[in-house]
């Protein structure tokens, strides 16, 4: 299993920070790290939504198809101020996976093998 941590800023370009066990793993991870936060598009929310940190768990195909639905795994930073935007933030990271499927996977991958990750998405972090 891939993991893959990503942090999105809401209007910055940023490169994004991805964790991965090895140099194979930390290729996969970035090219879909890079795919998915081009599909990004942050929620106009106050600055107590965009303090919201969502985890998402994704599974592909080996050739880059997204099986099923992103599933929510946490959500961080939630304050009784930004509670009332956790849905729209949760919802803007699970439409930039389903936006970006099929996603690119590159070689190293292994053919017939399904990745999985695990997506973080917080727009306040700049990377």
């Amino acid at each position: 299993m891939l993991a893959l941590t990503m942090f999105l800023p809401a209007c910055a370009e940023p490169a994004p920070q991805v964790r991965a066990r090895s140099p194979a793993a930390l290729a996969v991870s970035a090219a879909v790290a890079e795919q998915v936060r081009r599909c990004y598009r942050a929620p106009r929310v106050p600055s107590a939504g965009r303090n919201i940190v969502t985890r998402l768990y994704a599974r592909y195909t080996a050739d880059g198809i997204l099986v099923g639905f992103p599933l929510l795994v946490s959500q961080q930073g939630l304050t009784s101020e930004g509670r009332p935007y956790a849905g729209r933030m949760a919802e803007a990271a699970k439409q930039a996976v389903l936006r970006c499927s099929p996603v690119r996977l590159p070689p190293q991958t292994g053919k017939g093998r399904a990745s999985e990750f695990f997506l973080t998405f917080s727009p306040r972090r700049s990377a």
